[in-house]
């Protein structure tokens, strides 16, 4: 686990709240030139009587998860009971998750890093899809924590606000395994490299051919799920720096951070090459990947941070309609 000392932190909360604050500030729609369709989406739910309610107990506890009734009951009572308006709610979701990905990668690499955040990624995830925005503050929260008995409360509420939280948990579990078995056979760098890469193409198969199957076990309602994959075109820059990574040294696959990054590149590549959405991955990993770009070797760095801000560049240029 990455830890910074007291006055290190101190820098990275404020460099953090500072970004967020000018982050929250700025209209993307007007931005972007046009609606975003699912935070829409929340503003027609909210303002509607639920469609069902089901109350949390054991006997329940599946459903009560599946169907992510702690967003739902969470969002409503926050609006209804305290009687603060949608859009403080959704503000205050958007402006912790971006204060979140900012104090992550800020205490580790520096404040001058959170510049890489800026990016269509990071606006869609933030202030369009809140119900994972949510889930991955709490997520974030539990990663900076140094003891299970701390995490497992925060890990939780992630996966009852949203269940591919789950899947996410997974994943950084199957990372600590990884790791482990890394330095317990003292595997050199190309080895470490493909257990990474293995294990994302096989998180991959999972969410990718085999999805339709195992959501159908679960009754979960999202079986059939229309989103398009990306093109390779799009995909190109990111498939280039994980192909880069394989120059890092051993150590650097050893680090818990740079691993999940990899894995979770790892995953929307082979979800890109089986024809599956995959960018949520890429939002989910954002932080934890400008991290890992900010510690490749000096040489390498140089290279792949430029390819990369030319990158975000072109992005920005295609998503403001």
């Amino acid at each position: 686990m990455d830890t910074a000392s007291k006055p290190h932190r101190a820098i990275a909360v404020i460099a953090s709240f500072l970004f967020a604050v000018f982050f929250s500030m700025v209209d993307w729609e007007w931005v972007h030139g046009s609606f975003f369709v699912d935070r829409e989406v929340y503003f027609s739910i909210f303002r509607n009587a639920p469609d069902f309610e089901i109350s949390f107990s054991f006997f329940q506890l599946v459903a009560f998860i599946v169907n992510e009734q702690l967003w739902s009951q969470l969002i409503r009572g926050l609006h209804e009971n305290v009687g603060l308006s949608l859009t403080t709610v959704f503000g205050v979701i958007s402006f912790l998750l971006v204060f979140s990905y900012a104090y992550f990668v800020s205490s580790r690499v520096g404040p001058l890093a959170i510049l890489l955040l800026i990016n269509p990624l990071l606006v869609d995830l933030a202030f369009s899809q809140l119900r994972m925005s949510l889930a991955m503050v709490f997520l974030l929260i539990a990663f900076n924590c140094n003891r299970w008995l701390y995490r497992l409360p925060f890990l939780l509420i992630g996966c009852f606000i949203h269940t591919a939280s789950f899947l996410f948990v997974i994943m950084a579990l199957c990372v600590f395994v990884s790791v482990s078995l890394a330095e317990k056979y003292r595997l050199n760098r190309f080895n470490c490299y493909f257990l990474l890469v293995f294990t994302g193409f096989c998180i991959a198969l999972v969410v990718g051919p085999l999805r339709t199957f195992i959501l159908e076990q679960l009754g979960d309602r999202r079986i059939v799920y229309d989103a398009p994959a990306t093109t390779w075109t799009y995909a190109s820059v990111w498939v280039a720096i994980l192909a880069a990574a394989a120059l890092q040294l051993s150590t650097f696959f050893r680090n818990h951070v740079n691993a999940i990054a990899l894995v979770f590149l790892s995953v929307y590549t082979f979800c890109t090459l089986f024809s599956v959405y995959g960018l949520r991955f890429l939002a989910a990993s954002l932080p934890f990947f400008v991290v890992a770009l900010c510690r490749f070797g000096s040489f390498e760095r140089a290279f792949v941070v430029l390819i990369f801000a030319a990158y975000t560049i072109v992005q920005w240029v295609y998503w403001i309609r």
